[in-house]
Formats: C-alpha cells, sequence, structure tokens
C-alpha cells in the first residue's frame, strides 16, 4: 500500500471494537516474517497504534515493542517494503520526541528509548534500500526537518544539561540518516531545497561556541574523537560542504562573517606542532577547509583582510609539511593526502579573488607548488597545475623556458589521455570532467604569457585544442576558446586557425548557441582571425592623417568622451570611477553588468566613438581574452589610452605591458580615490591641451598631489616641443604612415627582431624620428645601439641629432623623443631574457659571419661586437679596448639640463659615465661605426 505525499497517519479510518495489546499479531515469529506476514504486522501496528500527540506511557511502550520487533526483522524482508502508512506515524512520533526535548530539554527514559529505537529502524531503512527516492515521499517532511535544524540551531543550550547526552546522541544518528541520504540522491534531487532548513540548522552548529570548544581541546597527537568532536568537526561540515540546493547564498555569507576571524586562529592553536598531528586532527583540519572551500565566490568582502591571508599562511605551512607530503599516496587513501588535497583545492578557490591572488603572488612559492606536481596523486597534481599557472610571473617563464616547456607538455600529455578516456563509457566521467576543467583552467591562464603561445605553436598543441573542445562539456568548452581567443593574437597561431575552415564554420555556429559564455569567446575568435573592412577603413584613416588639420574641433566628432575598459572583478571600484566622472560632465560608455565583456561589435563601436579609453589594469584584467581585445583595438585606432590600476601592487606586464609602453599610469592601490579621479581629469586637460601627445612621450606612474605636479611640470615642455616640431617639419611619408596592424614584434622577444620589426616598433611606439636612423638594424641592432648612448647619452644625443639633420635638410630630433627611445629599449631588455639572448647571438655567430658585405655599418659592427665582447652577457655595456680607440673629432656640446632632470626621474639606466668606452663621436653615427670596425679588423691582422 502505496502511500500519497499528503497522506499522514491521523487521516486513517477507526477500527470499531476494543483496542486488545496483547492481541497475536504483537507475539509472532519476527524470524520467520515474510514480505506477506510484514505487510500485515504494518497494517495491524497502524491500526492499533494511530498515531497520538498526546502520548500516554502505556501508548510509547507499545509503540516501542512494535518498532523492535521491527528492528529484528531481517534486510531482505525489510527490503521489499520501502514505504508504509505505519513509518509515518514513527516519523512523527521522532518529530513530538525531539521538540519535547528542545523546549523542555527534557525526556522521560522510555520516551528516550522509543527515540532511539525509531531512529534505528530508519536508519536501518536508508542503508539497506539502494534507491533511496523510494524513501522521499514520507522521510522528508518539513515538520521533522524543522524540527532537528532547530535543536541543532540550540544546541548550545541542550548541551548545557549533561543529562541529555543520550538525547544528543539520537540527534547525531537522526542527522547521519539525511546526511546519508542526501549523498546518496541523484544530483538532480540534492539541488531541491528539501533540507535547507537542515542546512541552516548545521552552519549554526559550526558558528557555536561548541564547534570552537571541539577544536581547540582537541589534542594534535590524538588518536581518537568523542562523538561530540566527530559530530562538531566532521559530521557537519561534512554536510555543510555537500550540500547544492539554490538558496545558499545567505547562509554561506553568515558562516564567513563568525567563522573567517576563527578560521586562522583554530589552526593558529594547533599549527606549531603540526609535525605531530595524527587522524583525528588532520580530519579536522580537513573538514574546516572543506567549508572553505564550499564558500568560494564570497571571499570579496574578507579578501584584503589579515585573518584570510592569516589563513593562507597556514595553509601554505600544510602544502608544505614534509611528514605529510612523503605519505600522499595515489588514491587518497590516507589522510595525509585528503589534507594536502583539501588545502591545495582552498588555494585554487581563493586565487579566483584578485586581492587574495595578488597576496598568493606575494608569498613567491611557485616552488611548493613545482615540487607537488611530482606526487603521485593526480588530483593534487592537477590542482598544483592551476596554482602554477596563476603564481608564475613574467619573469619567471622567461627565465625557465624550458621548464615551462615541461609543464606544458605535461598539462597537454594529461588533456589528451582525459579527452580519450570521455569516449569510453565509464564510472568516473564526472571525475573526468572536472579534472579536465582543472587542466583548461590551468591553460586558459598560463597563455595570457606570449612564450607560452610560442611554446604551444612549438609543441604542435594547436589542433589538439581545436579537436578536443567539442567533446567537452560547456565550461571546459569556453576555458578552451577563451585560450583560443588569446593564442589567436600570435600571428602565425592566427594563420593556421583561418586555414582550418572547419574551425571557421565550429566559431560561426557557436555564435548562435545560448551559453553565453561560449557565444562571446568563439565570436571573440572569429574577430581576431577575420581583417574586418572597419580595419582596413581605419588603417586609410591614419593614412591620411594629417598633423596641420588637427584641431580641438576634432574632439566634438566624438560620441563619447570616455570608455572604460575594465575586468567585471575589478567592478566595484569602476562603478565608483565611472560615477565620479559621470558626476564631472563626461559622457561614458560603461557596460555595468556583463559579466564576459560586451560583444565584439558593440566593443568596436565604443572604442571608435570614444576619445580617450581608460585601462583599468590587473591581474584579471591582463588574463582576460575580452579586455585583451578591446586594449588592442583601442591601440589600433590610435585612440587616446589612460591607463590606471585598479589593484594594489600590480603593473603591467606581458602584452599589457607592450602595449602601454612608457604611458603614464595612476595607480589606485596607491591613491585616495578622489585624487586617483582628479588625475584622470587632469590628464585628460592636459591632453586636450596638447592634441599630439596622447601620453606617449612619458612614462612612470601618478602616486601623490606632489609628484604629480613636478612631473607634469617636467613633461609639459617636452610634450610642447615635440608639437612644435611635427608643426614645422614632417619627416617623409614613408616614416609617417605604415601598416603594422600585422606586426609580429609583439610576439617575440627583441633579439628576435628583424629590420621590419623595428620599424613597425618604433612606428607603433610614436618614435618616428628614430626610424631613419635604426632603418637598417635588426633587434639586436637596437640593443647596441642603445648600449652606445648609454655611455655618453648627452654625446650620442648631440650625434644622432647631427644625423638627422643632414639626412633631412635641417630636421631636428626632439629631445623627448630621443629620450623615450632610451626609456622603451631599456624596458624591453629589463623585460627580456639575458640567457636566451646570449644563446640567440651565439647561435647566430656563423650566420652573421656568413653575411654578405653589402650587410649595413651597424650590421657588420653588431657583428664584431658579437665576436670580440669578454661581457659575461650582451647587454652588458661594451668594454673599453686594450687598443687605442681611433681618432675622433671633439663632439658638439648639446644642452644638458632638461636631459639631466629627465634622466634622474624616469630613466635611472640613462647615466653619464666618466670611465667609458668612447670619447667623442664624429658628425657621423655611421663613420664612427666604420672606424671602429676598422680597428677591429687591424687588431685581428
Amino acid at each position: 500500500m502505496q502511500p500519497s505525499a499528503k497522506y499522514d497517519y491521523c487521516t486513517l479510518p477507526r477500527i470499531s471494537g476494543k483496542t486488545n495489546y496483547q492481541s497475536k499479531w504483537i507475539d509472532f515469529n519476527i524470524m520467520k516474517t515474510n514480505k506477506y506476514d510484514l505487510e500485515y504486522l504494518l497494517d495491524r501496528s497502524a491500526r492499533k497504534l494511530r498515531y497520538k500527540s498526546k502520548r500516554t506511557k502505556e501508548y510509547v511502550h507499545k509503540l516501542n515493542d512494535v518498532i523492535i520487533k521491527l528492528n529484528g526483522i531481517t534486510f531482505d524482508t525489510l527490503v521489499n517494503i520501502p514505504s508504509h502508512i505505519f513509518y509515518y506515524s514513527i516519523r512523527n512520533i521522532i518529530r513530538d520526541l525531539l521538540l519535547d526535548w528542545h523546549f523542555s530539554s527534557e525526556l522521560t527514559e522510555e520516551e528516550t528509548y522509543l527515540l532511539r529505537n525509531s531512529i534505528l529502524f530508519f536508519d536501518r531503512l536508508v542503508n539497506i534500500i539502494n534507491d533511496v527516492t523510494k524513501l522521499t515521499l514520507w522521510l522528508i517532511e518539513p515538520s521533522l526537518i524543522n524540527s532537528l535544524a532547530d535543536c541543532m540551531s540550540d544546541i548550545d543550550q541542550l548541551l548545557y544539561d549533561n543529562r541529555q547526552k543520550q538525547n544528543f546522541k539520537q540527534l547525531i544518528r537522526l542527522f547521519d540518516i539525511f546526511n546519508n541520504y542526501y549523498q546518496r540522491l541523484p544530483v538532480k534531487f540534492q539541488n531541491e531545497d528539501g533540507l535547507y532548513a537542515l542546512f541552516k540548522g548545521t552552519m549554526d552548529c559550526l558558528v557555536s561556541s561548541k564547534y570552537e570548544r571541539a577544536f581547540k581541546k582537541l589534542k594534535p597527537d590524538a588518536e581518537s574523537m568523542t562523538n561530540e568532536q566527530k559530530f562538531f568537526l566532521i559530521k557537519c561540515p561534512s554536510f555543510f560542504s555537500s550540500y547544492r540546493g539554490s538558496q545558499s547564498s545567505k547562509v554561506i555569507e553568515q558562516l564567513l562573517d563568525t567563522m573567517v576571524p576563527r578560521y586562522a586562529s583554530l589552526i593558529d592553536k594547533h599549527i606549531h606542532s603540526i609535525n605531530e598531528w595524527k587522524s583525528p586532527m588532520i580530519h579536522a583540519v580537513h573538514h574546516l577547509l572543506l567549508t572553505v572551500i564550499y564558500a568560494r565566490g564570497y571571499y570579496a568582502p574578507y579578501a584584503t583582510g589579515q585573518p584570510l591571508q592569516w589563513l593562507i599562511d597556514h595553509i601554505v605551512h600544510i602544502i608544505n609539511e614534509p611528514s605529510f607530503i612523503t605519505k600522499v599516496n595515489e588514491k587518497a587513501t590516507n589522510p595525509e593526502t585528503l589534507l594536502i588535497h583539501s588545502a591545495l583545492r582552498t588555494l585554487t578557490a581563493f586565487v579566483h579573488e584578485p586581492d587574495l591572488l595578488v597576496y598568493i603572488k606575494q608569498l613567491k612559492i611557485t616552488s611548493i607548488f613545482r615540487s607537488l606536481i611530482l606526487l603521485p596523486n593526480e588530483s593534487i597534481v592537477l590542482h598544483a597545475y592551476v596554482m602554477l599557472s596563476y603564481t608564475l610571473e613574467e619573469n619567471d617563464i622567461k627565465a625557465s623556458e624550458k621548464d615551462s616547456g615541461r609543464l606544458l607538455s605535461k598539462i597537454f600529455d594529461s588533456l589528451r589521455k582525459k579527452t580519450k578516456s570521455l569516449s569510453v563509457l565509464n564510472k568516473n566521467e564526472e571525475i573526468t570532467e572536472r579534472n579536465i576543467s582543472l587542466l583548461t583552467e590551468a591553460l586558459q591562464v598560463l597563455v595570457q604569457h606570449d612564450q607560452i603561445k610560442t611554446e604551444i605553436l612549438k609543441q604542435n598543441a594547436l589542433p589538439l585544442l581545436v579537436n578536443s573542445c567539442q567533446h567537452f562539456n560547456d565550461q571546459s568548452k569556453r576555458l578552451v576558446l577563451e585560450s583560443l581567443g588569446s593564442i589567436s593574437f600570435d600571428v602565425e597561431a592566427a594563420r593556421l586557425l583561418r586555414d582550418n575552415k572547419q574551425f571557421i564554420k565550429s566559431m560561426e555556429d557557436m555564435q548562435k548557441t545560448t551559453d553565453d559564455g561560449i557565444r562571446k569567446a568563439a565570436e571573440k575568435i572569429v574577430w581576431n582571425l577575420q581583417e574586418t573592412e572597419r580595419e582596413k577603413k581605419l588603417v586609410k584613416e591614419k593614412f591620411e592623417f594629417d598633423y596641420k588639420k588637427e584641431t580641438d574641433s576634432k574632439i566634438e566628432k566624438y560620441q563619447y568622451d570616455i570608455m572604460i575598459s575594465y575586468c567585471h572583478a575589478d567592478k566595484e571600484l569602476v562603478c565608483r570611477i565611472y560615477e565620479f566622472l559621470s558626476d564631472k560632465g563626461f559622457k561614458i560608455w560603461f557596460d555595468r553588468d556583463n559579466i564576459y565583456g560586451p560583444a565584439m561589435q558593440s566593443m568596436a563601436t565604443a572604442v571608435e566613438n570614444a576619445e580617450y579609453v581608460i585601462l583599468c589594469m590587473s591581474d584579471s584584467y591582463k588574463r582576460s581574452v575580452y579586455c585583451q581585445a578591446e586594449a588592442e583595438y583601442a591601440f589600433r585606432c590610435k585612440r587616446r589610452l589612460l591607463p590606471i590600476i585598479v589593484r594594489q601592487g600590480y603593473r603591467a606586464d606581458g602584452w599589457l605591458g607592450i602595449l602601454l609602453g612608457t604611458r603614464i599610469y595612476i595607480d589606485f592601490g596607491r591613491l585616495e580615490f578622489k585624487t586617483g579621479c582628479e588625475l584622470i581629469v587632469k590628464e585628460i586637460s592636459l591632453q586636450r591641451e596638447n592634441p599630439y601627445s596622447n601620453n606617449e612621450i612619458t612614462s612612470g606612474y601618478m602616486s601623490s598631489d606632489e609628484n604629480t605636479h613636478d612631473f607634469a611640470s617636467d613633461i609639459m615642455p617636452l610634450t610642447r616641443t615635440l608639437s612644435e616640431m611635427m608643426e614645422k617639419s614632417r619627416l617623409p611619408e614613408e616614416y609617417t604612415t605604415r601598416n603594422t596592424l600585422k606586426a609580429t614584434y609583439r610576439s617575440i622577444s627583441i633579439n628576435r627582431w628583424t629590420r621590419k620589426d623595428v620599424l613597425d616598433f618604433l612606428y607603433d611606439t610614436n618614435l618616428h624620428y628614430m626610424m631613419p636612423l635604426c632603418e637598417f638594424m635588426t633587434g639586436y641592432g637596437l640593443i647596441k645601439l642603445f648600449r652606445i648612448c648609454q655611455t655618453k647619452p648627452n654625446q650620442f644625443y648631440c650625434q644622432l641629432n647631427e644625423e638627422l639633420n643632414a639626412r633631412f635638410g635641417g630636421l631636428r630630433l626632439p629631445l623627448g623623443v630621443f629620450t623615450e627611445f632610451l626609456s622603451e629599449i631599456d624596458r624591453l631588455i629589463d623585460s627580456a631574457s639575458i640567457k636566451d639572448i646570449e644563446q640567440d647571438a651565439f647561435d647566430s655567430r656563423a650566420s652573421l659571419t656568413s653575411r654578405s658585405s653589402s650587410l649595413s655599418p651597424t650590421s657588420t659592427i653588431i657583428k664584431h661586437y658579437i665576436k670580440t665582447s669578454r661581457s659575461s652577457s650582451l647587454l652588458e655595456p661594451l668594454q673599453k679596448p686594450d687598443y687605442p680607440p681611433p681618432s675622433i673629432s671633439s663632439p658638439v656640446q648639446t644642452i644638458s639640463p632638461t636631459l639631466t632632470i629627465i634622466q634622474s626621474q624616469h630613466i635611472p639606466h640613462v647615466t653619464e659615465q666618466t670611465n667609458d668606452t668612447t670619447e667623442a663621436l664624429t658628425p657621423s653615427l655611421f663613420s664612427y661605426v666604420e672606424s671602429l670596425q676598422a680597428t677591429f679588423s687591424t687588431r685581428s691582422k
């Protein structure tokens, strides 16, 4: 007899006749009971012992007898009847007994015994029924769950009286029943909110003083736990961290409000004895971390506070503890493996909060993660990959390309294996998909580095990403598409993807999907791979640009004063900046609500119709392929870029550093909010007064009112000088109109630049005056010219000025352009791998030697420098030769005060030297180079 969901025992019809509690139906032989006998027993029990809200002692006694007999029935018989009307009566008795205990704080001995036996019966049913959904109709009843939750919420009060320990034991057993039931439910049922009250009651236990007291009283070397410790430290966190209901957000916030300050202090009490931890303590810390992991996405209000940073310190201590590391095994069957795993999972949850990521990166702990990827446990290794991808700095990758290549190779090998296993039906599909998500996340973060993009092409891994993403779930597919979107900024990768017609077709199809993340990632890829008519038009407009026609009236043609490009993770501060600038009267294009950034067409329209583009820089901004698309497009459109830092401690590097060059940026991490916003307004005002500057000949950051004032006063004469120069005398058109949309120099290091790369770089950084002076140089030549200029910048500035003047009839080299040139090269060299440049130079000697005599004098002298240099690095200044230098005439004296100011504030590497390698210069730089060449040749003979 299957009851309906609303059927309760109190609705049963009354049975006529006297109630005879000594009937034979109580005394029959239970051991011989079959399904039909059990049904008969339950039917008679339902009639004879109807539910009564007011219980007599006799009723409690007889009901207890029946339940004892039910507990003696064999499993095979009991499993045949998973649901019956009489179960409702038992359920309601448990509910009433819990309520009586909650409000009166005590039960009679007989009632306590009945509560125990009733819960034991339910426990047996839940354990022996394979399909627990058959129990849902009578087990998941709001009043029962609420009564249990109420007891848990007032657990401190109920446990105040030691006489109620037996009732507390039954509460634990009933909680275990619901926990067991929930863990075995199919996922679609877990997402329902039938157990929400119990989830909230569990949170109340976790924030209670009993939880804190149980943790503090647990000894590090304890071999076992008490029942109370198991309940608070193991059972409650286990259920809480596994709950998937849709209304959990408020409960999580309440938990963190109370526990964020406590978590670190609880672990701190025991961290100093970490090498003494036994299994109970390890399990307690493991389950504490599970609750922290469960709260991922809610850390923002606490990210800059000491408690979470303190907790991170303790987690780092845990993952670096040798006594744990040595015991990690493949199957996660011991507590040490579980703890290392949960600690790593906690860190991977923290890195998605930008401020916590900044703190983790400051700890410089990549070596720990490198050691963890060597452990035998796969899940630990995959989480270590993710942590490495987030914490590796640009310089780390440049310093050891081999290590980065090996890391990438391991990620791709794992991805191949996981992708292959998806095609085979197996029970671990959910685990496989979770592991693929970790791998694709690690990859998506790594591809922000240009060296990784190059390595992907070198390992021929592009086809793997293109072909495998079709088999992934939506999350992994989106991550792979975002990786491909970032890779497509590389010219060679874009060509390979563009040639794959099937891939292009699939990207076009994905733009029609309902998944917002996948659709926009596909749109971004298509945008990168197609040279649109819009871009051709912009190039044409640039070619036809005439400085003489540039007037203030041009400002009026823009629809917006400002377009704000930002990452959603930084939304809070950016919204405040937007409101401040709006109040100042600026017309602003600002996408307030779109997590993944605007659609490409909408973004392009916004950039084209804005006079200024504010780049809200942070680590999250740099990692976002959508933000990169906005910044790159704004750069190509020659919009005025206003870079600001919105996360404390961030400094632009990688593609973002190359894109911005040495523009001034405003650091909101160091400034008061109002001061930073006022600097934005001031910078816009300065640039409108000097329409040609676009912040292109300045460098550094604004960090205080005082520094800003001095800095602006120093650069203004240079900006004005440059404008005047460009008004009076213009370079030939070949140096002022150049198509650099397909320039390759951004994706390779300076030491690998060709002559075309050098000219593209100089053009994009608005160093047009340097282009005729460097047009025959490769990247090596540019480095050497920079080193020569380092020796005596005043004299070499004069020399270059003379060279330009001689070639173009009175055209002079602006001092600000020369200074900016030195600053740009200095920054590029600092970011380059010295070891790589040396190796490339060594590999290039043979090819340089075999060059024809038609090489330019500059290229020839570079060849001789490589052959004869005794420096340990090609980036070191040239050493004074041990033979007399060639005869060189006296230099023309040059102005120095302005240059000296710039040197001291912005270009510390450009200094006057008293023991330099050269004396004065001839009127021609190339004449000097040729004379040096002749001297080297004489010495070799």
